[in-house]
């Protein structure tokens, strides 16, 4: 673990993050769910049939491609986002980023753990959010387990670079 000490993000702009990742994820649910019904009344494909949901035969290529988008999507979006840019679009709205404890940027693999970590913090009953407020370092414990931090980033200085 690095000695190095951090701006670490506290509970109140990590939750304005969140608010702003599930817009973000509600929005393009509701564009797919229009495209879908476009295409539906059209005739391009069958209607999903989520209307009654306990009809028997129901089950159609269709349909499995909706459910995995509308299951699969969040996982995509925070896994992507974390692994690629150490930061969703609510994280970077608000200029907070996701790094490993020694400084370093996330990989692909701890962004997924990290994400299941999100499991952990529902399952008490959102405790492992809340932690985040009344520990030293802002950890969560889906951080925790992970190993990560979520900082501040440094504002640019007027040559280009990152102050501390």
């Amino acid at each position: 673990m690095s000695t190095k000490e951090f701006a670490y993000a506290g509970f109140w702009v990590r939750a304005a993050a969140r608010i702003v990742d599930i817009l973000v994820i509600v929005g393009i649910y509701n564009v797919f769910y229009l495209v879908d019904r476009f295409g539906s009344s059209t005739g391009l494909w069958p209607p999903s049939g989520f209307e009654d949901i306990y009809a028997i035969g129901r089950f159609s290529a269709e349909n499995v491609v909706r459910g995995v988008f509308f299951l699969g999507f969040p996982v995509f979006y925070y896994v992507y986002m974390h692994g690629a840019f150490g930061q969703t679009f609510g994280k970077m709205a608000l200029k907070i980023r996701v790094i490993n404890e020694d400084g370093s940027p996330l990989d692909y693999r701890r962004a997924f753990f990290r994400w299941l970590g999100y499991f952990l913090c529902v399952f008490t009953l959102y405790v492992g959010y809340v932690w985040a407020a009344f520990d030293r370092r802002k950890q969560g414990f889906h951080d925790r387990v992970c190993g990560t931090l979520v900082v501040h980033i440094p504002p640019l200085l007027d040559n280009g670079e990152r102050g501390n």
